[in-house]
């Protein structure tokens, strides 16, 4: 009888040891198939991280080169708040006859699908005076004053139209330029609107040696782009920062998005990234662009320089409007550019 009993206990300790076996191996699967699905999942989440961290990136250098008026990105860089979710940050300044004036950080969060927020880049439009359609811009964190554009062709249109009532109203052309003469001792941004669009080289003579040209508007090709609309959705090329007024012709067909050449590859890449009143923004100025930087024309340009300088600018026979930016005081420390 004792011996049944041990038999049976032996039987009943070898099956739970092999019940902890299988246990114990069963276990061990799951750990190693479950960190080995993890690191996988891992692993994809961190690649299509990196791949939305350089997509971003990419856009970032894309708006630096084509849709940044006076506007210079001075470093960029990543902040990680999930696994999958971080943003991307560039701080900015405006160049003011050689002040460095601070400039709202540009930012963007995305995740492994794509963007989930971005600071706003479109100014808030006021009517300074709601009884002569005078429009004034500005920044929406900062306040700044924003120079702004004029679309002439859509001012035309407009007075040839038939049913004027089908059409927004025009905004009346500014000339602000002229208004700075009451600031004395202080620097300043303008937008000189041309009454057509000129070369690269004509532009370099006719404007004053005492202002300093910071960047050439390519223009609005699309006469149905009223100007108000058309704030902050501006195509262009930022000057160098030595007050020559000095564009980089770029290199045709490269990777990289430098000067002229550049901005005709970006305007490429960005169709139907930004539609304005249904009009494709990198569409409309592709219509614009020419060969070479020779042969280029622009319909305006942002300029800096004393106030005194810039007011004359109003009297100059290209000038079909001006539209003041950003101010700042002259430093007995520092001397301006112009």
């Amino acid at each position: 009888m004792s011996d049944n009993v041990n038999f049976e206990k032996i039987i009943r300790t070898e099956k739970r040891k092999k019940w902890l076996k299988i246990i114990a191996v069963t276990s061990a699967v799951t750990a190693i198939v479950g960190g080995s699905l993890f690191y996988a999942v891992y692993k994809q989440l961190g690649r299509q991280m990196v791949k939305q961290a350089a997509k971003q990136q990419r856009q970032f250098n894309i708006d630096d080169l084509i849709s940044s008026p006076n506007i210079i990105s001075t470093s960029q860089y990543f902040s990680m708040t999930k696994t999958t979710q971080s943003t991307l940050k560039s701080d900015r300044e405006k160049n003011i006859d050689g002040y460095r004036v601070a400039y709202p950080e540009k930012n963007v969060t995305f995740n492994t699908h794509g963007i989930e927020s971005a600071s706003a880049q479109e100014p808030n439009m006021y009517n300074k005076n709601p009884k002569t359609k005078e429009i004034i811009a500005r920044n929406r964190q900062s306040q700044q004053k924003e120079p702004i554009f004029f679309n002439v062709k859509y001012e035309r249109a407009y007075q040839s139209a038939k049913d004027k009532k089908a059409l927004l109203e025009p905004s009346i052309p500014t000339h602000e330029a002229e208004t700075l003469s009451q600031l004395s001792n202080t620097l300043g941004e303008v937008a000189i609107t041309f009454d057509k669009r000129y070369s690269y080289d004509d532009i370099r003579q006719m404007i004053p040696e005492n202002v300093m040209i910071n960047y050439y508007w390519l223009g609005i090709h699309s006469d149905k782009l009223d100007t108000m609309s058309a704030a902050g959705s501006y195509v262009g090329l930022n000057a160098s920062d030595d007050g020559t007024g000095k564009l980089t012709e770029g290199k045709a067909g490269g990777n990289e998005f430098l000067g002229y050449q550049g901005l005709k590859s970006a305007l490429k890449q960005e169709f139907g990234q930004r539609t304005v009143n249904n009009v494709d923004i990198a569409k409309d100025g592709q219509k614009q662009v020419s060969k070479n930087l020779k042969t280029a024309k622009f319909a305006g340009v942002i300029v800096t320089g004393r106030t005194q300088n810039l007011a004359r600018l109003d009297s100059q026979k290209y000038t079909y409007a001006t539209n003041a930016g950003v101010t700042t005081p002259i430093m007995p420390y520092q001397a301006p550019i112009k």
